[in-house]
């Protein structure tokens, strides 16, 4: 992707406006969201790299994408649309319009209403889009804002997936490789269109099951897996492929093997992880997705609630101490850790980093990757690291104690030290670190906070509906704390959602600030008990109760609190009951006793 096309600003962008109108970057530093030291650094920037201020701006992180098309929308005074939202155009007037002139423009047209086109615009004067859909169709527009990249990637989409419906052209390629019995036809393309498709449904894996007669393809949207076709065994010679693509040994068919590839998917670069396990009915496969140029958001856009937000940029802006997110694979860790990373003013912070592998790449940041072969892993990587005078240090995993101990005496010399590590809630933690070789003190002094969270599934917008829930699930949801009333619902299933009902995901998780209070409570070796009811007289929150609250307010269901915490009503009656039953054999035990 070119700067040119999507991620750059106006040169003057940057300067104030005659007629008490703000220019966009003016705009930007009264907000805030840029200062004025980041504009020399981008200007400086601009006489060796000879590129648009704006463009720079982007490029280096200094302002986000998302910002800067709010902002622009607020100046245009029309309404800001983010990706999730964006409307699906009428077929008819998409065909209006070609696609390379579409990308050229940097606009997508989307209905007509009346003598007026409404029109998605990402990174183009708006008044010029304008003229040229006047001088075209005679209509006026009427605008939507989105993100410069966003638009530009919906464009290709839409065009791509009208032209080519990938049913279609997923099943037409299976039949002419099923029908290829000399072999001669290469998957390549096969392959092509279904990582298009895994891309287009939000996929973030792809699996590619055997059995003893056919292969099955699943994706995993959303955390879940779903099915999506069946394939005929005279596919198999996919895997093969697939194996050449990821430097693999295709000639070993016994033990497991871990490769990966580059590719291009709608115009974006991806690099894909592949893993293959043999199994009884022949080589299980998976790729997982990973996109090389993706956006960094902040905590809020994420779903994190606003005093959230507040609590955790003060804590990931502190000095030194050790943070870490924890959870199961999959749950979103690498990501909120590098959005709270945001709340250092990147330009002014030494941030290193070493990731197995990088799955962001971060403007401003120095990142390396675990490279085993070369003798360069977690724990060895922050000797050189403290060579390199860091401010912060992100670790992308603690998975022993060589690395935990280089990780706390990182933090004890006056480094912020970010990692993660898998265990299931914030009270995990010291019990996960003990066994590694860290004292109770040692945690106690360096340890400064923890986050644990959990992804659950979001109910489709689109067809979400109220949900009739029962005096128990009613009983069980409510909260003292929310005086708002229950309002559940459940999405019934469209075209939009894969008809699962859901949509996109939120993160439900739980924060422990280390206060004086707990660090000598972890001194001390106190029970996890103990330390627990330390955190609630501060204000902790769990997790379950943070799920309870989006089913309450209608923006996820019961069955996903089940799915993801395991936890229900049933289960929580379950354990009362048994409370009861203890408690009454602890009476009877005192009666016969006495």
């Amino acid at each position: 992707m070119s700067d040119s096309e999507t991620q750059s600003l106006p040169d003057n962008d940057l300067l104030p406006a005659g007629d008490n109108i703000p220019r966009l970057g003016e705009r930007l530093l009264q907000q805030g969201l840029l200062t004025q030291q980041q504009v020399v650094y981008a200007m400086q920037k601009q006489s060796v790299e000879n590129s648009r201020l704006g463009t720079l701006l982007l490029k280096h992180g200094l302002v986000r994408e998302y910002d800067v098309a709010k902002g622009l929308a607020e100046q245009r005074q029309i309404p800001f649309v983010p990706r999730e939202h964006f409307p699906k155009p009428d077929a008819e007037i998409l065909a209006l319009f070609k696609r390379e002139f579409c990308l050229q423009h940097a606009f997508l047209p989307i209905r007509r209403d009346g003598a007026a086109l409404e029109i998605l615009i990402g990174n183009n004067d708006d008044h010029a889009v304008a003229a040229l859909i006047m001088r075209r169709t005679g209509l006026e527009c009427r605008f939507l804002q989105g993100e410069f990249t966003q638009v530009q990637q919906y464009i290709r989409s839409i065009y791509y997936f009208t032209q080519n419906p990938i049913k279609t052209v997923l099943e037409r390629e299976v039949t002419k490789l099923a029908d290829d019995v000399d072999r001669a036809r290469s998957p390549e393309q096969f392959l092509t269109y279904l990582l298009t498709s895994a891309v287009h449904e939000r996929a973030t894996d792809v699996h590619l099951v055997p059995s003893a007669s056919s292969l099955h393809l699943f994706f995993r949207i959303d955390g879940v897996l779903r099915p999506m076709m069946g394939l005929p065994s005279a596919l198999s010679r996919l895997v093969t492929y697939i194996k050449i693509r990821a430097d693999m040994d295709i000639s070993e068919q016994r033990r497991p093997q871990d490769g990966s590839f580059h590719t291009m998917i709608l115009d974006q670069p991806y690099a894909v992880r592949v893993s293959i396990l043999f199994v009884e009915d022949g080589e299980r496969v998976v790729l997982r997705l990973l996109p090389e140029m993706s956006e960094q958001v902040g905590l809020e856009r994420l779903g994190y609630f606003p005093e959230d937000v507040t609590r955790l940029e003060k804590l990931f802006a502190k000095p030194s101490g050790l943070i870490l997110v924890t959870g199961p694979t999959g749950s979103g860790k690498s990501t909120s850790m590098y959005a709270a990373l945001q709340a250092h003013t990147l330009l002014e912070t030494n941030v290193l980093t070493v990731e197995d592998p990088i799955e962001y790449r971060i403007p401003g940041v120095a990142q390396t990757e675990v490279n085993r072969r070369a003798g360069y892993d977690f724990s060895n990587a922050l000797r050189f690291f403290l060579r390199h005078d860091p401010d912060v240090i992100l670790i992308g995993e603690i998975r022993d104690a060589e690395t935990a101990l280089a990780a706390v005496e990182a933090a004890a010399t006056g480094h912020l030290v970010l990692s993660t590590l898998h265990v299931s809630n914030v009270f995990g933690v010291v019990p996960r670190l003990r066994p590694m070789g860290l004292d109770a003190q040692m945690i106690a002094d360096n340890l400064i906070g923890v986050v644990s969270q959990r992804l659950i599934r979001q109910n489709c917008s689109y067809c979400s509906v109220d949900d009739e829930l029962s005096a128990a699930e009613q009983a069980w949801l409510a909260d003292e704390s929310d005086k708002a009333p229950i309002h559940a619902r459940h999405g019934v299933g469209c075209e939009a959602c894969g008809f699962s009902g859901y949509m996109g995901r939120l993160p439900v998780y739980e924060i422990l600030e280390i206060n004086q209070m707990l660090a000598d409570a972890i001194a001390e070796n106190a029970s996890r008990e103990s330390v627990r009811t330390l955190a609630a007289e501060n204000g902790y929150q769990s997790m379950l109760e943070q799920a309870k609250w989006r089913v309450r307010h209608g923006q996820s269901t019961l069955a996903e609190i089940a799915r993801v915490l395991g936890e229900s009503v049933e289960d929580s009656a379950e354990e009362a009951a048994s409370q009861v039953r203890r408690a009454r054999a602890v009476k009877v035990a005192e009666e016969v006793a006495s």
